[in-house]
């Protein structure tokens, strides 16, 4: 049951990253790169379904949007996608939402571990990654990392935050039901 609900999930994701990066993205002056909130619907749904989740959907969702643009697949960011919404299902595990429960200690987790995921794989990962792979100038492609890792830092905290506080919102706390006599 939790296998169909994972497949499902990350089509769904998949999805969502799709639609989000392919037409509800802002251009920027740099190429092929533009600002979106789709990390923080990766990293909601990372923590909401775990890091198997993330990773699929996140990849799945990138890799549409590079099939589609006309520019070609860009592995090293489709990758770093899915490690995006890896890094986050890992850093998060232990936060349950279906719990109902999401407070001030959980959000600094989630914040802290969105910031040091974004850093790693659009400030490290990516760049290099275009370096070595496609040998691009060192410049652009870490201007470009800035760009992205830091909408994606702002926008996970932002949107990811009140996306997991409004889920966990909508369930009830664990244990606080009581049998009535």
């Amino acid at each position: 049951m939790k296998t169909v609900r994972n497949v499902v999930a990350s089509a769904i994701l998949a999805a969502l990253v799709f639609v989000l990066l392919r037409f509800v993205a802002i251009p920027t002056p740099f190429p092929d790169t533009t600002l979106s909130i789709y990390a923080a619907v990766v990293a909601f749904f990372a923590v909401l379904f775990g890091p198997v989740v993330g990773f699929v959907g996140g990849f799945l969702g990138n890799l549409l949007v590079d099939l589609t643009a006309g520019w070609g697949v860009w592995w090293t960011w489709v990758v770093v996608t899915g490690l995006y919404g890896l890094f986050v299902g890992l850093g998060c595990k232990g936060i349950d939402l279906e719990d109902g429960v999401f407070g001030r200690k959980e959000f600094v987790r989630f914040a802290i571990v969105s910031i040091v995921s974004c850093v790693l794989c659009w400030g490290v990962i990516a760049p290099i990654g275009d370096i070595l792979i496609y040998a691009e100038p060192a410049n652009l492609v870490f201007i470009q990392g800035l760009f992205v890792g830091l909408s994606g830092m702002i926008a996970s905290i932002v949107v990811g935050g009140i996306l997991c506080k409004a889920y966990a919102a909508s369930k009830a706390q664990k244990g606080s039901l009581t049998k009535e006599d």
